[in-house]
């Protein structure tokens, strides 16, 4: 995929994850600018950008959302806490917008994802239901529990799972899965190290957004990323 360095990206949010996404845009020379309390965004700021990147809270989010939707710009956002149905796909199609929404933004995230569709063909192997149980770890200032990426592996996977969520100290992301068989066991695993990833993610999809031009609408970024890695 081609550089779209000298296009305009706008950030919203300067969080931990936003912060990255800045780092990153700096690193490879992009133009972006971020926006915050004290650089709001504003319908004159959206008509000089090519894209908008969210990283905030959902709450925070929902007065800006039919500005944004009224600019017909793409979005990547990691924003939780809206819902995300059809009705909200259909505001994004009728806005000529591509809404392309992730509950976690890592690359790898989306092999597991592929893995965990392997794995949900297990009880037709076995013959008989399989407990599964989902374990995230993060970090103490995630409100929301479980996460959003635990939700999706139990979607993604089919069968009724016990979820169970821990906020310890700074811990970005870590999420397992473990299928007990009969005479065995299986334990899925994956850890994010730095928010890095997701920032990557999230800019990976921007430059997809910009240059594919996909079908206005809600797309799940795991959907899309799993489409274009293993197609």
């Amino acid at each position: 995929m081609s550089n779209i360095g000298n296009l305009k990206i706008g950030i919203l949010g300067r969080g931990k994850t936003g912060s990255q996404v800045a780092r990153i845009c700096k690193d490879e020379g992009r133009d972006f600018e971020v926006f915050h309390s004290e650089n709001p965004l504003t319908p004159e700021a959206l008509k000089m950008l090519r894209g908008l990147i969210i990283f905030i809270p959902g709450p925070a989010l929902k007065p800006f959302l039919p500005m944004i939707l009224d600019s017909g710009l793409p979005v990547v956002s990691g924003a939780t806490g809206i819902e995300y149905d059809d009705k909200f796909s259909q505001e994004a199609k009728n806005a000529s917008v591509s809404w392309i929404q992730g509950h976690n933004f890592s690359l790898g995230m989306n092999i597991v994802h592929k893995l965990i569709k392997v794995l949900a063909e297990s009880p037709n192997l076995f013959g008989k239901t399989i407990p599964t149980h989902i374990h995230e770890i993060h970090h103490t200032k995630k409100q929301d529990a479980p996460s959003g990426t635990a939700i999706r592996w139990n979607e993604w996977l089919g069968l009724d799972s016990k979820i169970t969520s821990e906020r310890t100290a700074d811990v970005v992301g870590h999420h397992s899965l473990k299928m007990d068989f009969p005479s065995e066991t299986i334990t899925l695993t994956h850890e994010a190290h730095d928010r890095g990833v997701f920032a990557a993610g999230a800019l990976w999809a921007m430059d997809y957004a910009i240059e594919q031009s996909p079908n206005p609408g809600l797309i799940w970024f795991e959907d899309l990323a799993l489409k274009e890695l293993f197609s």
